[in-house]
């Protein structure tokens, strides 16, 4: 499965999710490749269509990401899942990894994987 996290500038948010999500399956001998990606244009890594099409699921930050997602980039709504998590967040927070994690868990749980 190929996780893709997306947020504006992927510079905070997605990529301490990826790390995030590259810890869990190890941890757990899950086979999940992350990614990351910003829908900005100033993004570190912006996101492309090629990017959203390889993805399984597409986790986003904010619902304008999932909204933009499926206008500009022509994404299924139903593999995007919307995390909630708002941009106060430094790359790396205790607290970011904290609910990214218990996020995270309950996904992978729902879907059987755990």
């Amino acid at each position: 499965m190929h996780c893709l996290f997306v947020c504006y500038a992927n510079a905070q948010r997605s990529p301490t999710a990826e790390d995030v999500c590259r810890r869990i399956a190890r941890a757990n001998d899950l086979d999940i490749e992350a990614s990351s990606a910003g829908i900005s244009r100033g993004a570190d890594r912006p996101l492309t269509k090629e990017m959203a099409d390889k993805a399984d699921k597409i986790f986003v930050m904010e619902e304008d990401i999932k909204a933009e997602l499926v206008q500009f980039y022509q994404q299924n709504p139903a593999k995007i899942i919307c995390l909630d998590i708002p941009d106060v967040y430094n790359r790396d927070d205790p607290l970011l990894i904290h609910i990214l994690e218990g996020k995270l868990y309950e996904f992978l749980a729902g879907e059987g994987l755990l």
